[in-house]
């Protein structure tokens, strides 16, 4: 009896150190993205480390050569943490984690791995985009650097044409960096989209892109995708300038009152003047000019309004379709009424009191814009060929707040609650 007991007390620990080193071996690397580097995903890491006691690695990767030498720089920094074995980077329970383009380096790293060598047994893509990236497309076409000019003209033309010196600091900066520069010529969408060599990788329809999805993977797969609440665009630079979602846009409302008031003003005078020309003629003269300004502080205002639709423009979420509606609609009585009297009753004035109201179908095209992280499409994001529970939405997250949702400031972290109901799943990615 003692030597049974013996036995099943050595059997016990046995498999208690087995669980305990698979827990252990479940290495998981955080991949950041062409905007980020090594402390991209540490609030994350940091939580899931303490939650879930893994291995992680969290390392800058150069992003500049493109997307498969990135994939390399992570294939190596695998074998260099962990070892090149199948206890070590080759271990198939391996979880890989990538942001944006840090997504589809684990992606390439899987096509370019064989059986036996690959560093993952599976991963998560977090707001990729797997399709391409559509921005890039436009900046290489010259949209962007089209539509950055149009902004900075007519977000500048209004304070430039008031003669006297504007109150409130924030006007003449927004003839300057504060509006123009932000919107589309800055450091955020370049940084985003890199060099030219990664740009071209990024594209949509690219030998690379292309390449990468043609692989058909076999490993177990989950998509993240962002879908931030408008406006997208001041939304996501008021992340990247003041680290949460809100001020920048906060300061747009400022401006785009002051652009109205200006105009509203400029409007009041040139009525004010008008009218006094009928007295004073030499007042017409001031008409004009008032009318001018008015109508360079409206351009501004309206670009501020439609700001929003021209950033959906670039980053390619507009799309036409078609709408059918009803419209009550005065149907008059047939005129004349039978055919045979058409030709000796045509010049006599149909009754425009015989009728009736009826509601008629219509069809019109409006313009839709489809879900963002207000820099990527939700079709870009959301990986296509695995099953619909393996796909994930992170609600109210533009591209960079994703990787830190505590700065929104509403008390609720959005992405680890994602994150948590993927580890804690019952299948491959269950890391308890």
């Amino acid at each position: 009896m003692k030597k049974i007991i013996q036995k099943i007390s050595l059997l016990l620990i046995f498999t208690f150190s087995a669980l305990n080193a698979n827990a252990q071996d479940r290495n998981v690397a955080w991949v950041h993205g062409l905007d980020g580097d090594a402390s991209s995903w540490q609030h994350y890491e940091r939580i899931f480390n303490d939650e879930r006691k893994l291995n992680n690695l969290r390392t800058t990767y150069n992003t500049d050569n493109g997307i498969t030498n990135a994939a390399n720089q992570v294939i190596n920094s695998m074998n260099m943490r962990y070892g090149n074995s199948a206890s070590g980077a080759n271990n198939p329970q391996n979880l890989g984690i990538g942001h944006s383009m840090g997504g589809l380096m684990l992606r390439d790293a899987d096509r370019s791995t064989g059986s036996g060598t690959k560093k993952f047994g599976g991963y998560i893509t977090v707001t990729s985009p797997n399709y391409g990236a559509p921005i890039s497309n436009s900046l290489i076409d010259g949209s962007v650097e089209r539509a950055a000019q149009n902004a900075c003209n007519k977000i500048a033309d209004g304070p430039l044409s008031q003669v006297f010196s504007l109150p409130w600091g924030i006007v003449s900066n927004l003839a300057t960096n504060v509006l123009c520069d932000q919107f589309i010529d800055n450091d955020l969408v370049q940084g985003l989209q890199g060099t030219p060599v990664t740009n071209n990788d990024l594209k949509v329809g690219s030998p690379t892109i292309d390449a990468i999805n043609d692989y058909d993977s076999n490993l177990p797969r989950i998509s993240i995708w962002g879908e931030e609440n408008s406006p997208v665009h001041w939304r996501m630079i008021s992340s990247n300038l003041y680290g949460n979602d809100t001020k920048f846009v906060n300061m747009v409302n400022t401006a785009r009152g002051l652009y109205n008031g200006f105009y509203v003003y400029n409007t009041s005078l040139a009525v004010v003047t008008g009218v006094a020309g009928f007295w004073n003629p030499f007042a017409w003269g001031f008409t004009a000019t008032y009318i001018y300004r008015a109508t360079q502080w409206k351009k501004g205002r309206n670009w501020i309004d439609d700001s929003e639709n021209i950033w959906s423009s670039l980053i390619k979420t507009t799309r036409t379709e078609p709408q059918t509606y009803w419209v009550n609609t005065w149907i008059p009585c047939a005129y004349p009424p039978r055919i045979e009297v058409e030709l000796r009753s045509v010049k006599r004035t149909p009754d425009i009191d015989c009728g009736e109201w009826k509601w008629v179908q219509r069809t019109r095209n409006i313009s839709v814009n489809y879900p963002s992280d207000g820099l990527l499409p939700q079709y870009t994001q959301e990986l296509q060929g695995i099953p619909a529970g393996n796909r994930y939405k992170v609600s109210g997250a533009n591209h960079l707040e994703v990787r830190n949702m505590t700065t929104d400031g509403n008390g609720v972290d959005e992405t680890a609650v994602e994150f948590r109901r993927i580890f804690n799943r019952t299948d491959w990615f269950n890391t308890n």
